[in-house]
């Protein structure tokens, strides 16, 4: 697996590249696996065992085992340890990518700085390195795929244009509207009309949201249905108070294709756009 790590100042680290001077070492690497839960079960008085109720993702331990050098001067590993910790500012986020072997498939994890542990107390620019024990937390424990956009309209195709590339199905029809979610837990709808419509309906299942009032043509309603960040804007004006209805359980589910809860008043089209989320890197 080939990692990357992209600081919040954007350079970016190949950390499978020991000739590049800041690799992950073979021992010690935490934060690929599953992580960390919490099993709600119940117990009665009158009744032996215990009954299961849930299950709780609660956040992500992750450990970085860090060897950085420089073999030409103590000044050049000077700069290239300065280069690497600015990466690392407390109170910023970062971005750990790894990219699976052969598939090139890539998983991604949002990381905070969150302390160290030096690996010895020797002068490490005499000796041009050093070994950094690195702890992070997660604000969001799942790796995350690539996102994934849909779109739908009333018949007529129109292109999509994006960038970076991203999974981008052909147009479908309102009417038939479906899509899989190939992650391992539910995924949140980022939905976008782009007008002209008069009214226009989206959601998953039972759980929808209405909007009923003019999008006039080239304008975007977007719909984030994430409950950290419930919101709707009109060409980036807030307009979640006209929002007739908006219901707060509309995930989407993994698995096989489901039917979409779509509508529209309009020649306009709909975009969904999630990102599927997984327990493990691989």
């Amino acid at each position: 697996m080939r990692h990357t790590w992209t600081g919040w100042d954007g350079t970016v680290w190949d950390l499978t590249k020991p000739r590049d001077g800041v690799f992950l070492m073979a021992e010690g690497l935490e934060g690929i696996d599953m992580p960390d839960m919490v099993q709600h079960t119940h117990e009665s008085a009158v009744v032996h065992g215990s009954s299961w109720e849930g299950y709780q993702v609660t956040g992500r331990k992750v450990f970085w085992p860090i060897y950085l050098y420089h073999d030409e001067s103590s000044e050049a590993w000077i700069n290239r340890d300065r280069a690497f910790w600015r990466t690392l500012r407390p109170g910023t986020v970062g971005t750990w990518t790894v990219e699976l072997p052969g598939s090139r498939e890539q998983r991604t994890l949002r990381l905070r700085f969150v302390g160290v542990t030096p690996g010895n107390s020797n002068d490490p620019a005499f000796r041009g390195w050093q070994t950094y024990g690195i702890e992070f937390m997660v604000e969001q424990p799942f790796w995350e795929g690539p996102p994934i956009i849909r779109s739908w309209n009333n018949g007529e195709q129109i292109p999509l244009d994006v960038w970076p590339p991203i999974t981008v199905s052909p147009y479908q029809t309102i009417g038939n509207a479906t899509v899989a979610n190939p992650g391992d837990v539910e995924s949140f709808v980022k939905w976008t009309v782009t007008g002209p419509t008069t009214s226009v309906q989206v959601g998953v299942g039972d759980g929808i949201a209405i909007a009923n009032f003019q999008v006039p043509d080239g304008s975007k309603l977007v719909i984030n249905t994430d409950p950290r960040n419930f919101e709707a804007t009109l060409d980036g004006v807030d307009v979640f108070p006209q929002i007739q209805r908006f219901d707060t359980n509309m995930a989407l589910p993994p698995g096989d294709p489901i039917r979409l809860s779509l509508a529209m008043g309009g020649t306009g089209s709909v975009q969904a756009e999630f990102t599927p989320l997984y327990f493990r890197v691989n």
